[in-house]
């Protein structure tokens, strides 16, 4: 989705697409909670026969109201806004540019949700982005328009610079994090103290939301959940290479 009616940025270049926070999703979820409450309340405090009764359900209400409008105000002007050479991630009145040459790990996660035995279903998006000087930004991806869009681009324009420059790294024989727990160098994985040699390693498995390595009698030497992977398309590239 192009971003009309924005302008280039001198530091970012040509923007390319814009995610303002969802204000109706906030709206509707802070009436609906306010509106249950409202009812939980008038059949219950506001029911007791006591002078005291009436001015603390107005009270309690008052409470819930100013919580729901700090959480509504919270994300209003949220906004990130990808520009061809970086983006901007806007929190309120503040707007931070960031270099896509300064990341160094993306992180995404995605979750199809069920309530009520699969009456409700909704997606929930969280994405996580860590830069050269170690600062983390956590996007919840609740807050914005379009949240699988955002990260299937996000997660493009970062990998075009991120990927040659870690494979890079990993053919020179530097070791590569993927994330708490794994990492990988020319030698093969390695979780903790444990080692998986590429002679030992079979191959791998992606199911059930999670990534599975295999050992060299096909059995699972580890797996964790694809939201916990860092730069998990430059992982599946290497594992891909090394495959039997």
């Amino acid at each position: 989705m192009s971003a009309v009616g924005l302008e280039a940025d001198p530091l970012l270049g040509k923007p390319l697409a814009n995610y303002p926070s969802d204000r109706v999703r906030a709206l509707v979820v802070a009436g609906i909670i306010g509106g249950i409450a409202a009812v939980i309340l008038n059949f219950t405090v506001a029911a007791i026969p006591e002078w005291w009764a009436p001015p603390l359900t107005v009270i309690l209400m008052a409470a819930l109201v100013l919580g729901l409008g700090w959480y509504i105000l919270h994300i209003w002007n949220r906004e990130i806004i990808l520009y061809d050479r970086g983006f901007t991630y806007q929190e309120g009145s503040r707007s931070v540019p960031f270099h896509y040459e300064e990341i160094t790990a993306i992180r995404l996660n995605a979750e199809r949700l069920r309530y009520f035995g699969g009456l409700i279903r909704r997606n929930r998006y969280h994405y996580r982005i860590v830069v050269q000087n170690g600062d983390v930004i956590e996007i919840n991806g609740g807050w914005y328009k379009r949240a699988g869009e955002l990260g299937t681009k996000l997660s493009e324009q970062v990998n075009i610079l991120l990927i040659p420059r870690l494979q890079a790294a990993f053919d020179g024989g530097d070791t590569l994090h993927f994330g708490d727990l794994l990492s990988a160098n020319r030698d093969g994985l390695s979780v903790d103290n444990a080692a998986l040699t590429w002679e030992q390693f079979s191959g791998y498995s992606i199911g059930g939301g999670k990534l599975a390595i295999h050992d060299q009698q096909k059995a699972i030497w580890f797996s964790q959940p694809l939201g916990d992977v860092d730069n998990i398309t430059l992982l599946i590239s290497i594992l891909k290479q090394h495959s039997s």
